[in-house]
């Protein structure tokens, strides 16, 4: 079955081509993201990465989620729903 390792960090990087439609905005931006490894018999087999692309996005100024993303709980634009409501 083999064992699993795991890091989370940023990179941080700057805007300066285009980018998933956005042209280059100069900014800089920091890029969240997880990365996992399967170990067998001591060897690298597998790898999993998950890059927080919406975030990215949302430092250039696109909001992917149309003002359905949780951005709208924390500035207080939406109030959430209470445990156990429909």
């Amino acid at each position: 079955m083999g064992e699993w390792a795991a890091a989370f960090g940023r990179q941080e990087a700057v805007h300066s081509g285009s980018f998933m439609g956005v042209e280059a905005s100069g900014k800089k931006i920091q890029i969240r993201y997880m990365d996992f490894w399967k170990v067998e018999n001591g060897k690298i087999t597998d790898n999993w990465v998950m890059v927080d692309f919406p975030h990215v996005l949302a430092q250039l100024g696109v909001d992917v989620f149309n003002g359905h993303g949780w951005e709208a709980f924390d500035d207080g634009t939406k109030i959430p729903p209470e445990i156990g409501s429909n």
